[in-house]
């Protein structure tokens, strides 16, 4: 988890005291119901509710996993900024993330593990990561996990069975399932220039219109800044020589990364 500390809240009394005799494995039992959420970074498990605690595995972006309930820890900057951490149980691990990297619709069950006090002031959740923007980054990573190779010829199906070429361009088609494969020249019909810092998970960035054809056009799915200087984001791509593949780049580092777009539907 890529992440900017500003500040650190410590756990007094027996909770914290219970922390440094045992762990993790001495971690409360969810006082609510839990709440699903959706991690918008790789994110880090760990023992505590800092970044100084042991990572004991990590959950891949994108992953939906079940908030069993919520401790306030460490502030974090991150997707949202938040110094509450939510406990989890991943392939087996058991332990606490950090909610800077959680999307979670809705919160309104999530309560505090025991031994702690109900949060005040609940995490804002980001109104902008609609069901549509997740279904976007659902369909895109789709063609990630299969690893489906690039081309500007070809084609292959989305998940929805229809088929979309294996470029960059038909790759974010594909995500938003668009009527037929799109180029950097034409994908305007679809989409608004916006802002770099309104992006949102599920926006895309690239040099579009006129002058983009063929190998002077690339375009990408944003999902996420690695920190709150916005100087870096990670993304989801088909890109030539490696095909459907997560990727991580500098904004303004190459002749495509300057500009972000907004799908018109949104």
């Amino acid at each position: 988890m890529n992440a900017t500390t500003v500040s650190k809240r410590v756990l007094g009394g027996a909770a914290a005291a219970a922390f440094a005799v045992a762990g993790f494995t001495m971690l409360g039992q969810p006082a609510h119901a839990a709440a699903p959420g959706t991690t918008t970074d790789v994110l880090s498990i760990r023992s505590g509710s800092d970044t100084s605690s042991a990572i004991l595995g990590q959950i891949p972006a994108g992953t939906t996993v079940d908030l069993e309930c919520q401790t306030a820890g460490e502030a974090v900057q991150g997707t949202y900024n938040t110094e509450y951490w939510a406990k989890v149980s991943y392939n087996g691990v058991e332990g606490f993330v950090s909610r800077a990297y959680v999307t979670v619709p809705d919160a309104s069950g999530l309560g505090a593990c025991d031994g702690d006090t109900a949060p005040e002031d609940p995490v804002p959740e980001d109104p902008g990561l609609s069901a549509d923007r997740q279904t976007v980054l659902d369909r895109g990573q789709n063609w990630v996990d299969r690893g489906i190779p690039y081309s500007m010829e070809a084609y292959t199906t989305g998940p929805d069975g229809r088929s979309y070429r294996t470029d960059c361009s038909g790759f974010v088609s594909m995500a938003y399932g668009l009527d037929q494969s799109y180029s950097t020249v034409t994908l305007p019909e679809h989409f608004t220039e916006i802002k770099k810092d309104d992006l949102q998970p599920g926006d895309i960035i690239g040099n579009l219109g006129a002058g983009s054809a063929g190998a002077a056009g690339h375009v990408v799915i944003f999902t996420g800044w690695t920190d709150s200087s916005k100087t870096s984001f990670t993304a989801i791509e088909q890109t030539g020589g490696v095909g459907a593949t997560s990727s991580t780049h500098t904004w303004g580092s190459s002749f495509w990364n300057n500009n972000a777009y907004r799908y018109n539907g949104f």
